[in-house]
């Protein structure tokens, strides 16, 4: 008898051994109040094969289990369970993810809301409540869910950016969705991590960057059964993911995310935050027409173009009539293209000493104080110098456009004194340009 006509929610679980964990997600999959029919649930081994210790959960479970195998790597098991799936809304949970009674008819319920929502549930960690809670579990007993929301990191602040907070441990999404972008990257299956940030960045860019398809529930929440795990092998391959995840990407959406997962994770609030803010910058410069090269064209002219075998690297408003030397350029003004990125300077893709000179046409005193010191930083790996226009303009129309610019440029050199020199000139009813270079 086929079992997979009234299924309306299939469960992806990738797993790589740490069968007790898997054995306790699957039991709390059996006590859910979503009728046993109207779900499935793939496990998909990735890289080791079924455990035998599951035989007797496999004959008696309620629902469908199927399980399958794939290659090493978790975007390759998630994406084989994909493929496989019956139904046209998946939920995606690890096999550390244990699950509360109604957890699976809450996810369905608000799936049918809106059948292209991205559900993002939030997690609790088991292990933070104490050797007999998990004890209680192990006995088969239910999690005292006694935490408050605000436990997990992703509920102190609304997601301004949700993508940034869709982790795949507790992620509903449309079948559809998932393949037309392409699922889960398999690039990213050399490490852990980067990958649901990845699918999640899809999807934001899929829906035409509407927050309104994500449903960030805090309270729709799993359970992290702890595990052992090589933080060092983990925190390494956690860098390499996300250095993957931005060069992917190249645009400050994404620019910003990088530090310790743990660290990550408290701080994505703020990097969102940056973000929603950088947006609004970039389009208020655009209307009232800031950070533009114009009133500087003749002061920085003879400045472009000195070196024929490198080419200059540009950010500002008002590149495209820069004459016909080769630039690499950050207009936010203009559509992206191979010489033309819309990225803060925080994270680039550019070798050491791949340009003559950097310029920045007022944006620079525009970035949060962190930004601006990574963005010299970088600036000054990749190019031999770096002009930094302050434009008069910005300071007398900014706050009125609700601007919150850096005026002080003497604070501003003292700042950066002990690594580089800044000198700086006066151009007469523009502003100042600063040059700034390594210190000798």
């Amino acid at each position: 008898m086929d079992r997979r006509g009234n299924i309306v929610l299939s469960v992806v679980i990738p797993s790589y051994y740490n069968v007790q964990c898997l054995e306790l997600v699957l039991q709390s999959l059996a006590g859910q109040t979503m009728p046993a029919d109207k779900f499935e649930v793939i496990v998909v081994y990735n890289g080791c094969e079924p455990p035998a210790r599951l035989n007797e959960l496999r004959a008696n479970t309620p629902y469908l289990l199927r399980e399958l195998t794939s290659p090493k790597g978790w975007s390759q098991a998630r994406n084989t369970g994909i493929l496989a799936a019956t139904a046209e809304r998946l939920l995606l949970l690890d096999n550390d993810s244990l699950c509360p009674p109604d957890l699976l008819e809450r996810h369905w319920r608000l799936a049918e809301k809106d059948p292209h929502s991205v559900v993002m549930g939030g997690r609790g960690e088991l292990g933070v409540q104490g050797w007999a809670a998990l004890q209680a579990v192990m006995n088969g007993k239910g999690v005292a869910d006694t935490f408050p929301v605000e436990h997990d990191v992703r509920a102190r602040s609304a997601p301004s950016e949700p993508w940034m907070y869709g982790f795949t441990n507790n992620f509903g999404l449309n079948r559809a969705d998932a393949l037309a972008v392409g699922a889960f990257d398999v690039d990213f299956d050399a490490r852990w991590g980067g990958e649901d940030l990845d699918i999640s960045y899809k999807l934001y860019r899929h829906f035409g960057r509407d927050r309104s398809r994500f449903d960030y529930e805090p309270t729709l929440r799993v359970w992290h059964v702890p595990h052992y795990r090589n933080l060092r092998k983990s925190i390494g391959d956690h860098f390499a993911s996300l250095a993957l995840l931005r060069d992917k990407h190249r645009h400050y959406e994404v620019e910003l995310i990088a530090g310790l997962p743990e660290v990550l994770a408290g701080s994505l609030a703020d990097i969102a935050e940056r973000v929603t803010e950088y947006r609004r910058v970039m389009a208020v410069c655009a209307e009232a027409g800031l950070c533009s090269i114009a009133p500087w064209r003749a002061a920085v002219e003879s400045l472009l173009g000195q070196d024929p075998q490198r080419p200059d690297l540009v950010v500002g408003y008002g590149t495209s009539g820069l004459g016909p030397q080769r630039l690499i350029t950050f207009d936010y003004g203009r559509d992206t293209d191979a010489d033309n990125l819309h990225l803060l300077g925080v994270d680039v893709p550019f070798a050491e000493g791949t340009f003559r000179a950097a310029f920045s046409f007022d944006f620079w005193r525009l970035l949060r104080m962190p930004d601006l010191l990574a963005f010299i930083t970088t600036a000054l790996l990749v190019a031999d110098e770096l002009y930094l226009a302050a434009s008069e303009d910005l300071i007398a129309r900014g706050p009125e456009l609700g601007l919150d610019a850096l005026v002080d440029l003497r604070y501003f050199a003292e700042l950066v004194e002990p690594v580089y020199q800044v000198t700086s000139r006066q151009i007469a009813g523009v502003g100042t340009l600063l040059r700034v270079v390594p210190a000798s």
